[in-house]
């Protein structure tokens, strides 16, 4: 019975100290998943990109209780961050950099829209 007690204590804890639902960190992977799913392969639209992949890693790298949400963000800006950099990345490359971008953007959302309201 107290072995149950424990397990039912940590699990109350780890949900204190989960970051709650914010909507502007929402708004931001929102974004981002938009662009990587419209934007073209131009050094521009790429730029655009990493910028709001940098606004975003900006926005969660401090808020209290975060840490899991700023890992995710960090991996994917590091995804956008090496499409930004290629010099001239061909087009199969630059598409299939975006379907990844947009599916972890889309997984991202999803951890994001599941935080307590």
């Amino acid at each position: 019975m107290i072995k149950y007690l424990w397990i039912v204590f940590l699990s109350g804890c780890s949900l204190i100290n989960m970051a709650s639902y914010d909507s502007s960190e929402y708004a931001l992977i929102n974004e981002l998943r938009t662009q990587s799913q419209t934007l073209d392969c131009s050094k521009e639209s790429r730029q655009t990109l990493n910028l709001t992949a940098l606004r975003l890693r900006n926005f969660v790298e401090f808020q209290p209780d975060n840490g899991p949400t700023v890992k995710l963000v960090a991996d994917l800006s590091k995804l956008i961050n090496e499409l930004y950099i290629s010099e001239n990345p061909s087009n199969v490359y630059c598409k299939a950099k975006l379907s990844l971008i947009e599916k972890n953007a889309a997984n991202i959302q999803k951890v994001i829209g599941s935080k307590p309201r």
